[in-house]
């Protein structure tokens, strides 16, 4: 490209990006390695997280590729949540009933039985019924289960998950069929975001009620904490599984003091162990760690300064104001917001809309672990489109040579390992003949003249 030389500075908006990256690097790098020491656990794999900031707390292989048995469920559930309404009304197949086998679990459903989606929802919840999963698939699929499995394992990429992949909305043994104790860790944040889920989850017992094929039945929770066979304080929604392949696996959401944890524990090797790891963790989680607000302004609070100023991060003709939102972050009880450091990324962008505009986030670090986000904000004055053309022009007279890919891999705005220079071997090899003939020529003329004088 032309006047690459020249390239000291960045135009615009893209130094305005570039310098705010500057001011965004990390801060207070002097964060404290303490962190509580947590339970030992005898499930093969599991996990703790708070749901809001989605921080771990605890960790043990959560991220190894694990068969999930009927922990499945709570996807399947999440899907027909955000694709029907509660008063759908699903017929059941017959393919729905034999599929199964005759030893999974089941509520006794017989072909063309019509429930509403809500009673679905409960049956697949609380007695984990099969049948019922496989017919609220259809269902949603619009008749075809392989669409609903797609939309599984498209909604699981969506929501961050990183080992899974479903074949079947149940979690019937499929060598094919896994997740990790992380990505179920994601599925059931999401799930209780709805008050659907949590109303239907916390509960007991259910009654089903007449179809057009059985009377009234009632349907019993296997969650043994939200049945009240177990203690543990705040738990207001969870999913059991169980094949002999996945060994006792256990989803729980609980809530005290504000703060909702969700642990799940997979591959336990009794039923006893996957309750006792999860109330364990439980426990440490809300003896061990509290929520903190954090806020990065001009008024800021928690030892956090001021991260940028308009007229520092802007030196250049862009209006508009820089902010960060306010944060909860999840630190253990005691240390100091002070220990907790700041790295900033920003979004490659090429245009701004008038008001507020997300163009990037902050995470923040307690003992090299994430505790909390925020989103990085630019209010904009007006509808701003960053032509880089155009900027091209200006910072370099014309744009004969400007090719967008380069100029944006220049910016920083552009990922990719290295920009490939032009070939210099051509120019060289001219460059190397002419110089030969250059100097055949001056020879030949100096002959010529020292034969003139003689």
């Amino acid at each position: 490209m032309k006047n690459a030389g020249r390239r000291k500075k960045y135009p615009m908006f893209l130094a305005a990006i570039c310098m705010v990256a500057g001011f965004l690097s990390p801060i207070n790098v002097k964060a404290a390695e303490t962190w509580p020491d947590p339970p030992g656990i005898n499930a093969r794999t599991g996990i703790l997280i708070e749901a809001s900031t989605g921080s771990i707390l605890y960790e043990k292989d959560a991220q190894k590729e694990m068969y999930p048995a009927s922990t499945t469920k709570l996807l399947t559930a999440l899907l027909a949540i955000e694709n029907s309404d509660m008063t759908d009304e699903i017929t059941i197949s017959e393919q729905a009933v034999y599929s199964i086998g005759s030893d999974a679990s089941n509520i006794a459903m017989v072909p063309g039985e019509i429930i509403s989606m809500e009673d679905a929802i409960y049956a697949v919840l609380l007695p984990s019924a099969n049948e019922v999963s496989y017919a609220v698939a259809e269902y949603i699929g619009k008749g075809d289960v392989d669409v609903f499995v797609d939309m599984m394992n498209a909604r699981a990429e969506e929501l961050g998950c990183v080992s899974s992949h479903f074949s079947n909305p149940h979690g019937l043994h499929d060598s094919d069929h896994y997740t990790c104790a992380y990505d179920i860790a994601l599925i059931m944040k999401k799930c209780i975001e709805y008050p659907e889920f949590v109303r239907i989850s916390n509960n007991s017992y259910h009654t089903i009620p007449e179809t057009n094929k059985k009377e009234a039945r009632n349907v019993a929770q296997t969650h043994k904490i939200l049945r009240k066979r177990i203690e543990c304080e705040g738990v207001f929604a969870g999913k059991t599984g169980f094949t002999d392949e996945a060994g006792r696996c256990l989803v729980t959401a609980a809530e005290r003091n504000g703060m909702t944890l969700i642990c799940v524990v997979l591959g336990a090797p009794t039923e006893d162990d996957s309750y006792n790891d999860t109330i364990r963790l439980l426990d440490y989680g809300f003896a061990s760690f509290e929520k903190v607000r954090a806020t990065a302004g001009k008024e800021g609070i928690n030892a956090f300064p001021y991260l940028f100023d308009d007229s520092e991060a802007f030196p250049i003709p862009v209006s508009g104001r820089l902010s960060i939102t306010e944060s909860t972050l999840v630190l253990p009880k005691g240390a100091s917001i002070a220990d907790v450091t700041l790295d900033s990324k920003l979004w490659q962008l090429s245009e701004l809309k008038k008001g507020e505009n997300l163009i990037g986030e902050s995470l923040f670090y307690y003992g090299g672990r994430l505790v909390g986000r925020a989103d990085i904000m630019y209010d904009s004055e007006a509808d701003t489109i960053i032509d880089l053309a155009e900027v091209y022009l200006r910072e370099y007279g014309d744009t004969d040579e400007f090719e967008e890919k380069t100029y944006l891999i220049y910016a920083g705005l552009y990922e990719e390992e290295e920009v490939k220079k032009p070939d210099a071997r051509p120019a060289l090899i001219g460059y190397g003949i002419g110089t030969l003939v250059s100097l055949v020529l001056t020879i030949f003329l100096i002959r010529i003249y020292l034969i003139t004088r003689r």
